[in-house]
């Protein structure tokens, strides 16, 4: 191949990469799902839980970009001026399965005041400064009397009956368990989803997640748009 053939092979592939990184470039981020669920978290079963908001977004341009996320309160009686807001800066960004998520479990409303009900505002901007808006109604309904009593692990029966219960949208509960670096629940939140078949005791769970120290169970209601955290159990 002669020289000048070769240098205008080069230019070309050289052209071809600078528009592929022009049109990432120039994709507009969006938000392709988002999940808000509101979380009432039991420290211990002898006081009344704290009420908390969890928030997560799915970019569209990976939710490992998004480096803040502002959230707005709906207008209303009780906040009428829509002053208040939420800003996430460096979010958790969890993984589950193939899709990660950033956001955070633990938003609290101000004044010790129940979450509001109605439309919030979501806007997240990435590391590039682009943004994106998105928005979800919250609307949940509290259970009057939550099945507190649960079993850390379940037997083959249960975890069928339980499995069950999660595929529809039934009174029952998907049950779900987070596990921490930490004891007491704390620390980096390491798994979180429905148990593995084979975690009979703290030992198998151990062998999957070694860094694994405390878990609580969690009960998810979806069509009430409502998740129960339990106490802790410690694994030492």
């Amino acid at each position: 191949m002669r020289p000048y053939s070769l240098l205008l092979l080069s230019f070309f592939s050289f052209c071809c990469v600078i528009m592929g990184f022009v049109s990432c470039a120039n994709k507009v981020p969006q938000i392709v799902s988002l999940e808000a669920t509101v979380v009432y978290d039991y420290q211990n079963l002898q006081e009344p839980p704290i009420q908390r908001l969890s928030v997560f977004v799915q970019s569209s341009q990976g939710s490992e970009r998004i480096m803040n996320l502002k959230i707005s309160f709906p207008a209303g009686n009780i906040f009428p001026d829509n002053k208040f807001f939420w800003f996430i800066e460096n979010p958790l960004i969890l993984n589950n399965g193939s899709k990660l998520w950033a956001g955070s479990p633990s938003l609290m409303a101000p004044y010790f005041s129940a979450l509001p009900k109605g439309r919030y505002q979501v806007v997240y901007t990435d590391l590039v400064g682009e943004t994106a808006e998105g928005q979800f109604e919250l609307n949940y309904k509290e259970l009057d009397a939550p099945p507190l009593d649960q079993p850390i692990f379940l037997n083959q029966q249960e975890q069928t009956s339980d499995e069950a219960g999660s595929s529809n949208d039934s009174a029952e509960p998907i049950r779900k368990i987070a596990l921490f670096s930490e004891l007491d629940g704390r620390g980096t939140l390491l798994f979180f989803d429905t148990a593995w078949d084979n975690w009979k005791d703290f030992t198998d769970i151990k062998d999957s997640y070694n860094k694994a120290k405390s878990l609580r169970i969690c009960l998810d209601y979806p069509s009430r748009q409502v998740r129960y955290l339990l106490p802790p159990h410690n694994f030492e």
